[in-house]
């Protein structure tokens, strides 16, 4: 069976906003500072190294849990890369559901931390991921959303 033009299009899209997640899981993981000393300061009116320098165990302790957030946005992407090839180009219809959850999941919390912590380019970033994951999936509703294929 051959899949459709709108579904291959949404593939791609989809795609481009789960490696986009990827990228910002991996920087979160792995130079989780970069990201903190950005936000830190304008939620907190405090430079992230002043508060590192007077308590190193709690800005050890955001760091960790900076870290782990990363590696739980680095699984999540890993996943929906691996629905996308294995179930969505395949028309699956429980993909289309799964992508759907686990993409405003994801960009809805990452947008909801940007608006909170008044970072503009975690707003902006998320803001991105959102508008392709709505493209993608407003594309290919019709294909997964009625029984012909």
């Amino acid at each position: 069976m051959e899949t459709k033009k709108s579904v291959q299009i949404s593939f791609v899209i989809l795609l481009i906003a789960t490696v986009i997640s990827l990228i910002v899981g991996i920087v979160a993981a792995f130079t989780p500072e970069l990201l903190i000393s950005r936000s830190f300061p304008l939620y907190t009116d405090r430079p992230w190294t002043d508060f590192l320098t007077v308590n190193p165990t709690e800005g050890n302790y955001i760091l960790i849990k900076e870290r782990m957030m990363g590696a739980q946005w680095i699984a999540a992407s890993l996943s929906g890369i691996f629905v996308l090839f294995a179930a969505f180009r395949k028309v699956e219809k429980w993909a289309w559901y799964c992508i759907l959850v686990l993409t405003i999941i994801g960009w809805g919390s990452a947008l909801i931390e940007g608006i909170t912590f008044n970072n503009p380019p975690v707003i902006i970033i998320a803001v991105v991921g959102l508008v392709l994951v709505a493209i993608g999936i407003i594309m290919s509703a019709s294909v997964f959303l009625t029984d012909k294929k």
